[in-house]
């Protein structure tokens, strides 16, 4: 315990901060070595950290060469003790750079994650691990972090100096590996914010709060929600076959459904990216075809063909046209992640063709002649506007008060919202017999099918935006359609909506065939311009090759400094 005080006390004075968020993390995307900026999060997040952060005045600050923690220390430094010109006290040091990836550069993380396993994933990246190719080893990486905390830290902090170090997330947390004496095997994932400042006597504690094996289950969840809604399609069947079905009040569906949307959409940003791409976020034609036009061709088809004397086949229709009517589901936004697409133009088509969807549902069930079209109208309006702009609203103001902690808590939390979901799921399903499956099922299922089909065609294929198009246009939010069916006591279309979900989790497997047509078309050179990217570095050495911004910074590489070697010294 001795030990261990003397040792906090040692390290009191260092202060790591990890760069805001860039461009490349609000795509779930590895940047690396490549020079991706932060956002406008990521800026407010360094700004939190900056006004929030009372820690006096600093002796000596270490920044990563790379334009993002670059950015952060600006932030940073003039919320707390700005750099007068000449100020050699402030440095640039290539060794903090990030780590080069390889291979994973600005590949998708979960794609990366389905693709390996979640535990050859981390071991790829905490350990010295053969899957990542091309780019800089553990071993490489590990050398020159070592190099940089025996040879700046350490003596600056014996000298009982200040040290504030603002670096990458690897970076980070390869340091507080190194200054616990961890021993590589035991390299994981912790979870670091972006912009908090992290306290060197507060590391035990902060490695501590982690656990590798929560972690791992939480990640897995969300890679294999399909499995997962699966699994509580199934428990809502057996159930209800048991007998053992209950019946939760329907505002409890509602605010579930409110709470996967609020975490969805606290991982997203709002704000457009660079100039000149913003202005093709949205494709209004595609949405109007697919979300005002296709459900009345529907109708119009089954005008044709159906007797104006059988009503349930009119009632199917309806329920039908309702499903395809439907906006887009929040679900878009956590499988375009999951994707590797732009995510924030499914998050404008969720909004749009909620829009949309509001005016044209009332139309619909104005044309079926329906008793209470005011009453489901207004449910259908109101349930559409408090699942998506109460939780919007809600997100917007937490963003803008709590930027670390909301984003933290919108990572570490991705799961809640699939479990929301899947419980939604287990109550839905409770509602229906296994028997019904034909033909409600079946219909289902191909009415999936041919909307995915459909959504492909419409998908802009030459754009970075084809995955949003694809995924906002596949799912309908089949959840408003469940609610507004138990409202209103509407079998037909309670049923057929809860088969509905079948294809959310069963064309999974569809989805990832038909999605790679899409990527194909992607350029390399637009999707750079999307993160504003100037330049790519292909190796570690070529991102210390960048102008300093600020004057004043003293830029120190490893040929400055003499070869590590031996053990870490300590107090």
């Amino acid at each position: 315990m001795r030990a261990e005080r003397r040792q906090n006390h040692f390290w009191k004075n260092l202060f790591l901060v990890r760069h805001g968020e860039s461009t490349a993390n609000e795509i779930n995307r590895f940047a690396g070595a490549i020079d991706a900026p932060l956002t406008a999060l990521g800026k407010a997040q360094a700004q939190r950290a900056g006004n929030s952060w009372d820690a006096g005045n600093i002796d000596e600050v270490y920044i990563s060469p790379l334009t993002r923690a670059r950015q952060t220390a600006d932030i940073i430094l003039g919320g707390i003790a700005p750099a007068k010109p000449g100020d050699e006290s402030v440095h640039l040091d290539e060794r903090i750079s990030e780590r080069h990836f390889g291979d994973f550069t600005l590949q998708n993380k979960t794609r990366l994650q389905r693709r390996f396993g979640l535990r050859n994933y981390e071991a790829s990246l905490y350990q010295s691990d053969a899957s990542l190719h091309g780019g800089e080893s553990f071993e490489q990486f590990r050398q020159r972090v070592l190099d940089f905390l025996k040879h700046e830290i350490y003596p600056a902090l014996q000298a009982g100096r200040r040290i504030l170090v603002v670096a990458h997330k690897y970076v980070i947390e390869l340091l507080s590996r190194l200054i616990l004496r961890l021993p590589e095997a035991q390299g994981y994932d912790l979870r670091l914010p972006n912009a908090r400042i992290l306290a060197g006597h507060e590391l035990q504690r902060f490695v501590q709060a982690e656990s590798q094996q929560h972690n791992l289950v939480k990640d897995w969840i969300v890679v294999h929600h399909s499995s997962v809604l699966a699994f509580a399609a199934c428990l809502g069947l057996l159930l209800n076959a048991a007998g053992l079905a209950f019946s939760p009040p329907s505002w409890l569906l509602l605010v579930l459904l409110m709470a996967a949307t609020a975490i969805s959409l606290a991982r997203v940003s709002l704000k457009p990216p660079a100039e000149g791409f913003g202005a093709y976020l949205l494709s209004p034609k595609r949405l109007l075809v697919r979300f005002v036009l296709l459900p009345w061709l529907v109708i119009g088809g089954g005008a044709l063909l159906l007797d104006d004397t059988n009503t349930h086949a009119w009632q199917t229709l309806l329920a039908i046209a309702l499903l395809i009517a439907a906006p887009a589901a929040a679900t878009a936004i956590t499988l375009t992640r999951s994707a590797g697409g732009m995510i924030l133009p499914a998050v404008f088509a969720i909004l749009l063709s909620t829009a949309m969807s509001s005016a044209n549902t009332i139309g619909l069930l104005a044309w079926f002649d329906m008793t209470d079209v005011a009453l489901q109208g207004f449910l259908f309006v109101g349930l559409s506007l408090l699942s998506l702009v109460l939780p919007l609203l809600l997100v917007t103001f937490c963003r803008r008060i709590y930027p670390i902690s909301t984003a933290k808590m919108a990572e570490d939390h991705a799961y809640l919202a699939v479990l929301f979901l899947a419980t939604f799921v287990v109550v839905a399903f409770q509602n229906i017999k296994l028997e019904s499956f034909f033909p409600n099922g079946l219909l289902a299922i191909s009415l999936g099918m041919a909307l995915r089909l459909l959504s492909l065609r419409l998908a802009r294929h030459k754009s970075l935006y084809g995955l949003d198009d694809y995924f906002a246009m596949s799912y309908p939010n089949i959840f408003l359609v469940i609610l507004l069916a138990i409202l209103t006591n509407n079998p037909v279309a309670l049923e057929l909506a809860t088969w509905f979900l079948v294809p959310m989790f069963a064309l999974a497997p569809l989805d990832d065939w038909l999605t790679p047509r899409l990527q194909k078309a992607q350029s390399q050179f637009r999707l750079l311009s999307y993160l504003d990217i100037g330049m790519f570095t292909g190796t570690h050495e070529a991102a210390s090759k960048v102008q300093i911004g600020k004057e004043g910074m003293v830029e120190k590489t490893k040929a400055d400094q003499p070869k590590a070697s031996g053990k870490i010294p300590m107090p």
